[in-house]
């Protein structure tokens, strides 16, 4: 390929992104969010609120773009901080979406340099939420689109089976990737964890699977009615 066209591809994949979050942004724009909100902050389990919000709990791997992609899909700017330390959340946060929602930010797992006694806290935590929380409509699962599954990532997903818990498969940074890159990259997902279930490409810069995430949620919120 000359250098020509080379600079042709990458003009034409910057003119897609531009195209791609325009398109996303006005979809984002008829679907709007009145209200959002930090709710409660909790790390046991009588502090989580007492609520018949259905919830839909975010996890993943630190750094795997958990605060961007709730940003995202509230359409709101920073109201979930992202962290200048990876691996420091101890949190578990209760974000208020509209009457119907608790959208539930659980603490990223598989920083390297956390302790592996405050990796063993954070993983009885992020438990202790999950098998304990009846009216949890959904888990979204943030898998980086652009690696295989790590070992976390498929223990988290095989205890989550094993439980019987509702799981998504999400895909982040899908702008890292060419549009024909995208179902290579799912299917390894998919393999990486023996799943069935699909995985969402998304990312927060374009917006892209953001009306697809929010049509899945809604189904299971009318579901759990």
């Amino acid at each position: 390929m000359s250098a020509e066209d080379k600079k042709f591809d990458a003009q034409k994949g910057s003119d897609d992104i531009v195209k791609s979050a325009a398109a996303n942004e006005k979809a984002a724009a008829d679907r709007n969010i009145i209200h959002a909100a930090l709710g409660i902050t909790a790390v046991r389990p009588d502090q989580f609120p007492e609520s018949d919000r259905a919830e839909v709990a975010f996890v993943g791997r630190s750094n795997v773009g958990k605060s961007s992609m709730i940003n995202t899909m509230i359409n709101r700017k920073s109201l979930v901080r992202t962290s200048q330390s990876p691996g420091k959340t101890r949190t578990i946060n209760f974000f208020e979406v509209e009457s119907d929602w608790y959208f539930v930010d659980l603490p990223g797992y598989g920083y390297a340099r956390v302790s592996r006694s405050e990796s063993q806290k954070w993983g009885d935590m992020i438990e202790g939420y999950l098998k304990n929380r009846p009216q949890m409509a959904a888990i979204v699962l943030l898998l980086d689109i652009r690696h295989e599954p790590s070992g976390n990532d498929k223990m988290l997903y095989e205890w989550c089976r094993h439980y019987k818990l509702p799981v998504i498969l999400v895909a982040t940074k899908s702008d890292k990737l060419k549009r024909s890159q995208l179902q290579k990259h799912t299917a390894m997902i998919r393999r990486g964890l023996g799943a069935k279930e699909p995985v969402l490409p998304f990312s927060s810069l374009t917006r892209a699977g953001r009306e697809e995430l929010w049509t899945d949620l809604e189904a299971r919120l009318e579901g759990f009615r």
